[in-house]
């Protein structure tokens, strides 16, 4: 789950307390804010009962910062000032890179990214006047990279199956819990879409 950008501290929270069990991290994408105001952010959720290794801070290059919590989330700019020694220098950070393209996503993955958000992948909300590069590109980025890629934009419950058959190994999602009035239900449809399409996924070799 990806923050929605408001900066409405108190609706997060008490969203993120009723579904953080349902997902595998609660990505904090707040642009407005500080790095100070979104570590505040993250203790909140700690506060809430997250995990401290399923929060993602999104845009803070300040590796440092960033040892109590699970990773950092970047976009192209940042992730050529790292090698992949210096990438290592948190224990158990993670780093994941928003690519476009196939060109940088290899980038990132050589970079030394753990993960990869490919999209948009269908029509968003947080897009609304561009168009969505599709599952075809979604497949072609996959394919390419040995990393695994979580496809973002646009994804509902009944569109799972189509991202997972592309190869992507997960989905990040803003507007579908954001904007309904049962968040809880929402994840766990999202969840329970994800489990089904591992029943009659192909066994990866």
């Amino acid at each position: 789950m990806v923050s929605p950008g408001t900066g409405d501290l108190g609706s997060f929270l008490n969203i993120a307390k009723g579904i953080w069990r349902w997902v595998d991290y609660i990505h904090i994408r707040e642009k407005k804010l500080t790095l100070e105001e979104q570590m505040y952010w993250a203790q909140g959720l700690k506060t809430q009962g997250v995990p401290s290794d399923r929060i993602i801070m999104n845009g803070s290059d300040q590796l440092d910062q960033h040892a109590s919590i699970g990773g950092v989330h970047w976009g192209q700019a940042v992730i050529h000032s790292y090698d992949k020694d210096e990438l290592r220098t948190v224990d158990r950070l993670r780093v994941g890179i928003s690519v476009h393209s196939l060109e940088e996503a290899k980038v990132a993955e050589k970079q030394g990214a753990d993960y990869l958000f490919y999209g948009h992948v269908y029509a968003s909300n947080s897009k609304p006047n561009c168009e969505p590069r599709g599952l075809s590109a979604l497949a072609e980025v996959c394919s390419n990279v040995s990393i695994p890629v979580i496809a973002i934009g646009g994804i509902r419950p009944e569109n799972i199956a189509a991202i997972r058959t592309a190869g992507a190994r997960g989905a990040a999602v803003i507007s579908t819990i954001w904007t309904t009035d049962k968040p809880e239900l929402a994840a766990a449809s999202l969840r329970q879409a994800i489990t089904d399409s591992d029943k009659y996924a192909e066994p990866r070799r």
